[in-house]
């Protein structure tokens, strides 16, 4: 039997989560560090997660056909580690809808044991962009409140960096002369 996900099935928990006093920013609660760290369910995806368990629950051996990349290792791997599933895993890596592709991918799947690093890989990055996340928008939300300026003060991994690229674009434009 087949089935999908829809993207990301399950995503980490928040710091209220793990802590109800989380709940209200306070510069004491900080750094946030949720080890270990948990999931849920992410709303709406209940449903098809149900007919994922109950298809791991039935099988003998589960083939996990989800993207190569390290995303698509830990969208199905965190489903399995979440469902604590322990029947044997095979690895099912498809770049071509090339039928004679296909059924090579499948006559040569690998344990999944053996991209167990990038799982670890794509965790590692997920927790640690969660946790910078959390950390240092509540921290500059924080200070910035006690200076008298108002809203949430994002920051990430990503966002960041791109928005300070995009800033310094903006003043070359601007300070261009012929």
């Amino acid at each position: 039997k087949v089935t999908w996900c829809a993207g990301h099935m399950l995503q980490l928990c928040s710091p209220e989560d793990y802590n109800p006093e989380h709940k209200k920013w306070s510069l004491d609660h900080l750094p946030i560090v949720n080890v270990p760290w948990k999931y849920q369910v992410i709303d709406g995806r209940g449903k098809q997660l149900n007919i994922i368990k109950s298809l791991l629950d039935q099988c003998s051996t589960v083939v996990h056909a989800g993207d190569s990349d390290d995303e698509g290792q830990l969208l199905v791997d965190e489903i399995l580690e979440y469902y604590r599933i322990t029947k044997p895993v095979m690895r099912l890596l498809i770049n071509d809808n090339n039928e004679k592709v296909i059924k090579r991918s499948i006559a040569n799947m690998k344990s999944n044991k053996e991209f167990y690093g990038l799982y670890q890989s794509a965790l590692a990055r997920s927790v640690a962009d969660q946790l910078y996340g959390f950390n240092m928008t509540r921290l500059y939300t924080l200070k910035a409140n006690e200076k008298g300026i108002e809203g949430v003060f994002s920051v990430g991994r990503v966002q960041t960096p791109i928005l300070g690229l995009v800033v310094a674009r903006d003043r070359a434009i601007a300070s261009h002369t012929k």
